[in-house]
């Protein structure tokens, strides 16, 4: 049996404490469940998660950071193995260590004993051979005859005998070596993915009694999508578990049930948004590789960048919208220069029929990952700013940033948190309720189908596993 301990230093000081199942709060606040003596720490500082053995940690956007191996630690969480030294602070220095319980000694059971054989001398065993052989021949004989006469009348049963056979059980994991997976793409099913592994799995059930989201009452629809739009929040940086608003809430049913009235709209000619909802998510898987392993080099989730140019262009490569931007992440002239390497690839003027850099899959995502993590930069990583820097991302820097950063400064009295913002959104602008509101919403919608889609009747596998 092993324990998960956490060994911390501050200085000279050392303690050692047991990791408790689920969340564990590490600063120097009265909110901090692990409260340490290091004055360069935020009251609130750090989080780790412990469920079912899995581990992880969440820097909660503190001055000085959370450094895992001297890495910084992600906005969706840093998994942590034995071993592994976190550093935080002026001074704090903590190793997490699996330790080896010694196990409870199992008292030992007397064996009951009808027979006392004697091993003194070898001639005693023949009589007391004889005895228990003839004791066995009369007991096999009675049960026989029990059997055969009260058997067929259902009068006499036998039951105990054995253990009882082990139910068979099911799974709803989806077997990916059957699975049909897009052209080009690979699902990734070991721990050599790309992919970083997820902190988060499993946190919220499954379809309700195995149902397909169509088969759901509109009860169990709601359900079902708040715990699937809990766990795409902890995916993007919100692993401490805040409830998202009723109002957001209803945002995201009513955009999911939008995609799910496309499964079946026939298959269109061309990349269109729009599109037939199996064809849409599968052009995705064939864009996730590019779009992993991009974000990964940031540092960022890639499902952060998966489902943006869900939302942004149905992952059509050179979809052109009628303001100008073009390509799979909608990229303006402007905002396109500053993140695409080469810069002069992303050309005035350029369109579907004259296409530019924007339009190349993998270059587009690198210039995603760019521009992501400089909005990340602007906001913070935080658990509340991560959907910041995605409502942030629709029209570049002048557009909706610009808006959601009035919005902050003309409401002090609100936290730099999109939900609460959403919550409080008819004293905002009405640009921000036209548009940021509708924008994140979409984006879970998109996620949840995306990360689930059997349960939305699709033949893929989770989105993000296409890593290759």
């Amino acid at each position: 049996m092993s324990e998960i301990v956490l060994k911390i230093r501050v200085g000279e000081d050392e303690q050692t404490v047991p990791l408790e199942s689920g969340r564990t709060r590490i600063g120097r606040g009265s909110d901090a469940d692990l409260r340490l003596d290091d004055q360069g720490l935020s009251r609130l500082n750090s989080t780790i998660y412990n469920e079912n053995g899995r581990v992880w940690i969440v820097d909660e956007g503190s001055t000085n950071g959370t450094f895992v191996n001297d890495v910084s630690a992600i906005s969706s969480g840093t998994p942590l193995v034995d071993g592994d030294t976190i550093r935080i602070g002026n001074a704090t220095k903590i190793e997490m260590s699996t330790i080896q319980k010694p196990a409870e000694p199992v008292a030992e059971i007397a064996q009951p004993t009808a027979l006392t054989v004697q091993t003194q001398s070898a001639p005693s065993l023949g009589p007391i051979i004889a005895i228990a052989a003839a004791i066995f021949i009369i007991s096999v004989s009675a049960v026989f005859a029990l059997f055969v006469g009260f058997g067929s009348s259902g009068k006499v049963e036998i039951a105990n005998l054995e253990e009882p056979a082990e139910r068979p059980t099911t799974s709803r994991t989806p077997k990916t070596d059957s699975s049909p997976s897009p052209s080009g793409s690979t699902p990734s099913t070991n721990s050599g993915s790309e992919l970083p592994s997820d902190p988060t799995q499993p946190t919220s059930p499954d379809a309700p009694s195995g149902k397909k989201y169509s088969e759901m009452s509109d009860l169990e629809k709601r359900a079902y999508v708040e715990a699937k739009a809990q766990r795409v929040a902890q995916v993007i940086g919100n692993a401490s578990g805040e409830k998202i608003p009723a109002a957001a809430l209803d945002r995201i049913l009513r955009d999911v049930n939008a995609y799910t009235s496309r499964l079946k709209v026939g298959r269109m000619a061309g990349c269109r948004t729009g599109d037939n909802l199996a064809a849409t998510y599968e052009r995705a898987a064939k864009n996730a590789p590019f779009i992993v392993r991009a974000f990964n080099e940031k540092s960022i989730d890639p499902r952060i960048g998966l489902y943006l140019a869900m939302i942004e262009s149905e992952h059509c490569n050179c979809l052109q919208s009628g303001t100008g931007p073009l390509g799979m992440f909608q990229f303006t002239f402007a905002t396109g220069r500053i993140h695409f390497e080469p810069s002069d690839g992303v050309v005035k003027g350029a369109s579907p029929s004259n296409p530019d850099i924007r339009c190349q899959s993998e270059p587009a995502a690198r210039a995603a990952a760019s521009y992501m993590k400089a909005l990340l930069g602007r906001y913070g990583t935080g658990p509340a700013s991560v959907p910041l820097a995605i409502g942030s991302y629709n029209s570049g820097e002048g557009g909706l940033s610009s808006n959601l950063q009035k919005a902050l400064d003309s409401n002090s009295g609100l936290p730099r948190d999109f939900w609460t913002l959403i919550a409080n959104s008819e004293i905002l602008s009405k640009q921000f309720q036209a548009e940021n509101f509708k924008y994140v919403p979409k984006f879970f919608a998109a996620a949840i189908i995306g990360e689930n889609p059997r349960d939305f009747g699709l033949d893929l596998n989770p989105i993000s596993t296409y890593s290759r």
